[in-house]
């Protein structure tokens, strides 16, 4: 199906379709929400400053968090009525389309990009971490561990795949070193020295 052109204030934007007036209930629903938490706190009081330790801690767990939402194959449940199964990636990881148009498509983008979802999961721990700052420190380290665990896991396989091609280069040369020594070369007398001359008949 042919997405339709952008008409009214967007028209002329691009030839391609994008669904920018649900970018805009988008990011609008983000500000409200955003002013509405802060508004709520306003007589409840934030924290004057957060830890280094907690700024770290949530930024890893923001990170873990947006790529199991936007990429991980057993939440794509979470994705299939936004976005099209396109194929496997690595890691237990699926690479999707969004679909469809006007707010489908763009929550299709939204929820399948874990660029894009890193400001909403960072407004969310953070707003959190006001209301139950134990519990989402839990939680926080829960998805920090597991991006920690990530990254060992794929070092190990770069590190398997470097040990492997490093064997398969050093089985080559010794499979060329093998076959030049069996070939018979002749020596430098033996290509210059000539043959007997045949007797005249």
């Amino acid at each position: 199906m042919k997405a339709p052109p952008q008409t009214g204030l967007f028209a002329g934007y691009d030839d391609a379709y994008h669904p920018l007036g649900s970018y805009a209930v988008l990011a609008g629903a983000y500000g409200v929400s955003l002013a509405g938490f802060l508004g709520w706190r306003r007589h409840k009081g934030l924290p004057e400053r957060l830890e280094l330790g907690d700024l770290a801690l949530f930024g890893v767990a923001t990170h873990s968090l947006t790529r199991l939402v936007a990429k991980d194959r057993v939440t794509s449940f979470l994705r299939a009525p936004f976005v099209r199964f396109e194929e496997d990636s690595t890691a237990g990881e699926v690479e999707e389309t969004s679909r469809g148009t006007g707010m489908r498509k763009a929550l299709g983008q939204l929820v399948g990009c874990p660029f894009c979802l890193g400001p909403w999961v960072a407004a969310g721990f953070l707003a959190a971490h006001v209301v139950a700052p134990r519990q989402v420190r839990w939680v926080g380290s829960v998805l920090a561990l597991s991006a920690v665990s990530s990254v060992l896991h794929r070092a190990y396989e770069w590190l398997g795949e470097g040990l492997h091609l490093t064997r398969e280069r050093g089985r080559l040369l010794k499979a060329r070193a093998d076959h030049e020594e069996s070939v018979q070369f002749p020596t430098a007398a033996e290509a210059v020295e000539p043959g007997p001359i045949p007797a005249p008949s």
